[in-house]
């Protein structure tokens, strides 16, 4: 194992056990820091031996392989960047590295993307066919679907839900986010009925849930991962949309995008969904406008020529 692998080891071990990153979050980051790696490997062997070897000039021509050669999208290229700048703050904290390089190295910059999300109709349709499945596995689904809608919550944060976590009397649940930051997100009438009767049929399935016990579980009366998660939620999508991406955070999209089109507060969605700063939420902002301009056009007198 080089330095370089090393020192990543200790970097992702920091992550999971000192900030306590989700165990996909870390794969990620993994991935990433391995490609770095493997792309020195091949192309200046001594810089993963000799760390202060690394300068910006071969970060930038890491980040142009991977735009040119391997034709990846800006937005994929600044993730990898992102992964090494906080790997060489890491090492130039614990002293490592005499100088933080990958600070210096500008980030590419990114087109403006406006998430893919369902519209109500399509939600309702998911909901209507997964409500006439049959079976423990079928109510577990529209729970998990139900769930995700109604709280916008992160894949990961549904996956480490417990039983426990549920709290009937107040209307909510409680989630531990990214960063270990615990936040309690209200839940909708629908998904409490749909995760009642999920919990009903495995209580005679596998006896009563524990509070500590995984609150979704797998065929095999073990807690639910989140890949499972995913292609649950992929499978249900599918039945009624033809979308690129069909991934849970299309129900976190579509919960936002609605819940601002309804009238919601910018900063009680930015707590909803955990954001750490507003700028990410206002991602979501692109339906007030869409709005806006139908007003517009529609009122104005002179916004458009006749």
């Amino acid at each position: 194992m080089s330095r370089l692998d090393e020192h990543i080891q200790s970097f992702l071990g920091w992550l999971e056990v000192e900030r306590r990153y989700s165990p996909e979050t870390v794969r990620g980051y993994r991935i990433d820091l391995q490609q770095f790696c493997r792309f020195l490997e091949a192309n200046d062997e001594e810089c993963i031996h000799d760390l202060d070897q690394i300068d910006r000039n071969v970060v930038r021509s890491y980040l142009g392989y991977l735009a040119g050669d391997l034709d990846q999208q800006p937005r994929s290229v600044a993730r990898k960047l992102a992964a090494l700048k906080s790997l060489f703050k890491y090492l130039h904290r614990e002293g490592h590295v005499t100088l933080n390089i990958a600070a210096y190295v500008q980030t590419p910059k990114l087109p403006g993307v406006i998430p893919s999300y369902l519209s109500e109709k399509q939600i309702k349709a998911v909901l209507e066919r997964l409500g006439d499945s049959d079976g423990w596995m079928g109510k577990r689904d529209l729970a998990i679907v139900e769930l995700f809608y109604s709280t916008g919550m992160r894949v990961s944060e549904l996956a480490g839900l417990t039983a426990g976590d549920l709290n009937y009397r107040n209307g909510t649940v409680k989630v531990l986010g990214k960063g270990s930051k615990q936040r309690m997100i209200p839940v909708g009438q629908y998904a409490w009925d749909a995760i009642g009767e999920y919990q009903y049929v495995i209580k005679k399935k596998f006896g009563p849930q524990a509070d500590d016990q995984p609150l979704f579980l797998n065929k095999n009366g073990k807690g639910l991962q989140a890949g499972g998660i995913r292609l649950r939620v992929k499978k249900a999508i599918q039945t009624i949309a033809e979308m690129k991406k069909m991934s849970p955070h299309i129900l976190r999209h579509s919960f936002a995008t609605h819940m601002l089109n309804a009238g919601a507060d910018l900063m009680a969605l930015k707590d909803l969904l955990g954001h750490a700063n507003l700028s990410t939420t206002q991602v979501y902002t692109h339906v007030q406008v869409d709005k806006m301009k139908k007003a517009f056009k529609k009122a104005h007198p002179r916004a458009d020529r006749k």
